[in-house]
């Protein structure tokens, strides 16, 4: 009786259950583009909805529907629409100039992925392919055209009740331009900063002119504070769907249009009509995996050229990523001259979130707006002309007055109004506690009064066996973000030792074109030289790598340092720097009883404990690629990875401020990124480096060691400071990011949303006899020139909860040696790492 009853309860919670009804989907014109105010209902109910000012619309029932009325009372249209399933995603209707409906699609992934020949859209697919070329502005012989772009960033998905708390007064105008409109529950969006950009573009060939006509920021962030909207404007750069790849952020999306996307897309024809004598193939892709980075939407496509002339795609809300609620990408393009198609207005939006990927869920939004125009063709300016540039140096050197802004940017309707909310904000109090506590998160630096600050708050803390628990607090000079002049502080106790460490620094912008940057500064510290890295200039270390709050192991190795440093740094353009210093230091151990640095001269016998050296260094470093922004002393880069190659030569001279020893030292650095489309990003770099003269321990080259318990970029992690020493050395570094590739594909533990990753390590060197002959410290010298070191392993990352995902775990295993200096490292270990991120 009890399993009667037990299966008639669940048969009937299976009938509710299938009997609701729900439809979403968006109502488009003739055109494509969304229409509004059009009335969705279930036939024989009064359950309606009017599709928002992009199209949308959400209808829902408990009951089981069969007939949908779509009425559009302007163009007086009323026509059913049959529904043979329960839930119905992704229903397009189209109206047309006839005054009538379109026939309504119903787009749901396929459930078969259809081999090529089965399917008429990868012939659609090869003429994308073979044509993209022939598409493309630089096949033309010549192009000038406008362009305007606006970035615009907030809050969204506000409730109402919250909305009205903060800002008050402001709320109604709000609300009636920035509903967010695809939502059952009205929320609100709420636009704290804009940036617009006005440029005209000159092209010939492989030759292409830049020139900016017009700047404006608007919002909080006009003195660069506040959301660090600067970074977040760099989500997106320009995106080609004709490229293989899409990069937004520091991730690689396989685009629909690629030629490997038939591997990871499943793709449907829905759509052809005739348009302007042409055939136009409208084409649904969706992912195959939804958890990759890939996208889902639409394009459509000129027969004959095969070129678009329209793209919508957006990602899945299972994305593997964190902090990204989605991406979207909309662009649609311009029939210029005949049958040739450039970008005329594009759309790009990035949604972020703290705790889920819901729709409703408060978060922060990123918009770019771009408007391509005005486009001339076939007339060609001269050569010299292209090599002109216009260099910008300060924030303010693109300057409009509104009345430029309103009739010659090429800005769309809602702009001004947008902006007017974004003026009325910036005296909102909460607003402004929002952007602080986002500001603070994100630098570490917290406001004490106009001009300075204190931080960075996560350096507070940490400890080492020297110095015993280690307490440090540190200031700088902040007006803007394009101060000329930046001084930065730190002070440092140690509770055992009882000393008192500190450094200071100056920075100024002597001039902007070119760019020459003087600096100064003067250390007395703690440092740990055994897992130093190559660096252009030797002002102040950027990190402490001398203590940290968990370790393994003991970590006596410090070495006091008194140090003094010039530094002209000159740059040709934003990424070829020349780099100048000059480096009086005295090092000596942090504790004599514990480490000893003892060395003789050359033909002495005398032991010397402290070290006196004074140097030269001349570096030149090359970043093609990376994205600077910022005007004043201190410049940022965006998230983009970039590649980097250094080369740095130091030169040491005895005698001057009695300096102990003339020597040379050579030292190159190659660091690389290699996008692998959807098998994800391989980082790689190599370091090499030779001192030419005898030199002492603080002048040679440990292989970099690491003792903390955390990931350390391009170091050790299973080696003790100071394990091996060389004065010859080669360092390569080789870590694979699979973005999910792997796991993705796993059942079950798919659902945990990790990442998994590879990495290769591998040391060589030596050291020569000269060298182990005049060390007299606790150190033996031991360097790996018989067999290479090498550590090895795999990680998972994007390791959280919700859509917060900061931790990563990696296991490690080094390769089996001989002998070591000191303690015998272990051979196995687990590390730790925290880096929010995407």
């Amino acid at each position: 009786m009890m399993k009667k009853k037990f299966s008639f309860l669940c048969m009937l919670l299976f009938v509710l259950s299938y009997s609701q009804t729900k439809v979403k989907g968006v109502v488009y014109d003739e055109l494509d583009r969304p229409v509004d105010s059009v009335r969705i209902s279930f036939k024989g109910t009064s359950i309606s909805t009017l599709s928002s000012e992009r199209g949308k619309f959400m209808l829902s029932s408990e009951e089981e529907h069969s007939t949908l009325v779509v009425t559009y009372e302007k163009k007086h249209l009323v026509r059913e629409i049959p529904l043979d399933r329960r839930v119905n995603r992704n229903i397009e209707i189209r109206l047309n100039s006839e005054k009538s409906l379109q026939e309504i699609t119903l787009i749901g992934k396929p459930k078969k992925k259809l081999s090529k020949k089965e399917n008429p859209a990868y012939k659609i697919l090869q003429g994308i392919w073979k044509n993209k070329e022939r598409n493309d502005i630089h096949s033309l012989g010549s192009y000038d055209y406008r362009r305007y772009t606006s970035i615009n960033m907030g809050l969204n998905n506000m409730d109402s009740v919250l909305a009205k708390k903060i800002l008050g007064d402001d709320y109604k105008t709000l609300r009636k331009v920035l509903i967010k409109d695809d939502q059952e529950e009205e929320k609100i969006a709420i636009p704290v900063f804009m940036n617009e950009l006005t440029e005209r573009i000159y092209g010939k060939k492989n030759k292409e002119r830049i020139d900016t006509e017009g700047e404006r920021k608007s919002g909080l962030n006009e003195v660069g504070r506040g959301f660090g909207v600067e970074r977040f404007s760099q989500v997106f750069n320009e995106i080609n769907p004709y490229d293989d790849d899409i990069r937004i952020l520091d991730k690689s999306f396989v685009s629909p249009l690629s030629s490997r996307g038939y591997g990871v897309y499943q793709y449907a024809l829905k759509d052809s009509i005739s348009e302007g004598g042409h055939m136009v193939y409208t084409i649904h892709f969706f992912p195959i995996n939804s958890g990759d980075l890939l996208f889902q939407g639409r394009f459509k496509v000129v027969d004959g050229i095969f070129a678009v002339t329209d793209i919508w795609m957006k990602t899945t809300r299972q994305i593997n990523m964190s902090l990204v609620r989605d991406f979207s990408v909309e662009k649609h393009y311009t029939e210029v001259k005949d049958d040739f198609y450039l970008p005329g207005k594009s759309q790009y939006e990035g949604n972020f979130t703290l705790f889920s990927k819901r729709k409703d869920e408060m978060g922060v939004y990123v918009k770019k707006e771009i408007n391509e125009y005005e486009y001339l063709m076939d007339q060609p300016h001269d050569d010299a002309f292209y090599q002109q540039k216009i260099v910008q140096t300060k924030s303010d050197q693109f300057e409009k007055s509104d009345e430029y802004w309103k009739t010659s940017s090429g800005a769309s309707e809602d702009t001004e109004e947008t902006l007017k909310i974004i003026q009325g904000l910036r005296a909102n109090k909460k607003i402004s506690r929002v952007s602080n506590i986002i500001t603070i998160a994100s630098t570490g630096y917290v406001d004490l009064f106009k001009g300075l600050q204190t931080g960075s708050v996560w350096k507070t803390i940490s400890s080492n066996n020297i110095e015993g628990l280690r307490l440090r607090m540190g200031f700088r000079t902040y007006k803007t973000e394009d101060d000329k002049l930046r001084f930065n502080f730190y002070g440092a106790y140690g509770v055992d030792d009882q000393k008192f460490k500190y450094g200071i620094e100056g920075i100024y912008l002597l001039s902007s074109q070119p760019r020459i940057v003087l600096g100064a500064s003067h250390l007395r510290d703690n440092l740990q030289l055994a897992s130093r890295l190559i660096s252009p200039s030797d002002l102040l270390p950027k990190s402490s790598n001398s203590s940290s709050l968990i370790r393994r192991g003991e970590n006596y190795y410090l070495s006091n340092v008194m140090r003094n440093t010039i530094n002209f740094d000159w740059a040709l353009n934003n990424n070829l720097h020349i780099n100048l210093s000059a480096v009086h230091q005295q090092i000596e151990s942090a504790d004599p009883k514990l480490f000893s640095m003892n060395y003789t001269l050359p033909n002495s016998s005398e032991i010397q404990s402290k070290l006196n050296d004074f140097a030269t260094n001349i570096s030149l470093t090359y970043t093609p690629g990376r994205n600077v922004y910022g005007y004043g002393v201190e410049q940022k880069f965006g998230k983009l990875p970039y590649p980097t190659f250094m080369l740095k030569y130091t030169r040491g001279y005895k005698g001057v401020l009695n300096s102990d020893f003339n020597y040379n030292k050579l030292q190159l650095l190659i660091k690389e990124n290699f996008f692998l489309s959807n098998f994800g990003v391989l980082n790689a770099s190599i370091e090499l480096g030779k001192t030419f003269n005898t030199v002492p321990l603080p002048l040679l080259s440990p292989i970099t060691a690491d003792q903390s318990l955390s990931v350390v970029p391009n170091s050790f992690a299973l080696l003790n400071y100071y394990n091996f020493t060389t004065d010859t050395y080669m360092m390569g570094h080789f870590e694979h990011h699979f973005n999910g590739f792997i796991l993705n594909r796993i059942p079950l533990i798919k659902k945990l949303k990790w990442r998994s990753l590879i990495f290769y390590r591998l040391a060589y060197g030596s050291i020569s006899q000269n060298n182990i002959d005049i060390n007299k410290s606790s150190v033996n010298y031991i360097a790996p020139n018989n067999t290479v070191y090498s550590e090895y392993g795999f990680g998972i990352e994007n390791i959280g909860y919700g859509n917060i995902r900061p931790f990563r775990v990696d296991f490690v295993w080094r390769s089996t040696m001989g002998e070591f200096s000191g303690l015998v490292p272990p051979s196995f270990g687990v590390r730790f790492g925290f880096k929010p991120g995407f």
